[in-house]
């Protein structure tokens, strides 16, 4: 393969970007967790996810700053860029909440992830290929992991019922915006097709009924994401901010 063909193949950088920063985020709300679970085993399982996308991060920013060059590093990208550069679904950034809350996230970027980490190993991209191919049982794992929360959610008490209703009616009208963003190389229809399958079947198993299309005001959960993304990252980058090029 030549040299131009290699480009060619090559995912876009706002690609690269939209796949880690979200998990770069999501893994920081995941990581507020720690110490806080409910059981000692689910405060393992939360820590454990979180490691996996924020390494699913960092292999990503890792790849997006070698292809950029100029000294660009994945701290530099994680902890440099101002909030408004960051191309997050809007999903990962928002608050907790409850944890009826953070397993219906989980639930929903989850099966988001599967279909488009499946169609990105199949790339020609070859590095971002295999990082997916990695990628993917990762999110198998969370998925199942949260599914099965949210069928306990949904078939338990009337309060564990009330608590994931809430948390769904709060997070499905940024599911529009999920599904609408862009990724190179996969398609968009059929990992939709592949999403809404998903959240449907589990919607059946824990018998709920909350509608999986909503209409929304899309300028106000903008608004919303962007706060809570500006003060996620005004946490996170505290440090690195404070002691720039400090090497630990």
């Amino acid at each position: 393969m030549t040299v131009t063909e290699l480009r060619l193949n090559v995912v876009s950088d706002a690609t690269l970007l939209t796949l880690a920063d979200t998990c770069l985020l999501w893994g920081h709300r995941l990581s507020e967790w720690c110490g806080h679970g409910p059981a000692l085993e689910e405060d393992i399982a939360l820590t454990n996810t979180a490691l996996d996308v924020i390494g699913q991060a960092r292999a990503l920013l890792q790849l997006a700053a070698a292809r950029r060059g100029d000294g660009a590093t994945e701290d530099t990208l994680a902890y440099f860029r101002e909030p408004d550069a960051f191309l997050n679904v809007m999903l990962a950034a928002l608050p907790n909440g409850d944890y009826a809350c953070t397993v219906a996230r989980s639930f929903l970027l989850s099966a988001w992830f599967v279909p488009v980490w499946a169609s990105l190993a199949q790339s020609a991209d070859r590095p971002l290929a295999a990082l997916a191919a990695e990628a993917v049982k990762e999110s198998r794992m969370q998925l199942r992991h949260a599914s099965d929360w949210v069928i306990r959610f949904g078939d338990g008490s009337d309060e564990s019922r009330r608590r994931i209703d809430a948390a769904f009616a709060g997070l499905l009208p940024y599911c529009d915006e999920l599904l609408g963003t862009p990724v190179d190389g996969t398609d968009q229809a059929a990992r939709t097709l592949a999403w809404r399958a998903t959240v449907q079947a589990t919607f059946d198993t824990a018998t709920l009924t909350q509608p999986i299309s909503v209409v929304y005001d899309a300028n106000l959960l903008n608004i919303t994401a962007s706060e809570s993304r500006v003060t996620l990252l005004a946490e996170m980058q505290s440090l690195a901010r404070q002691h720039p090029g400090a090497v630990w």
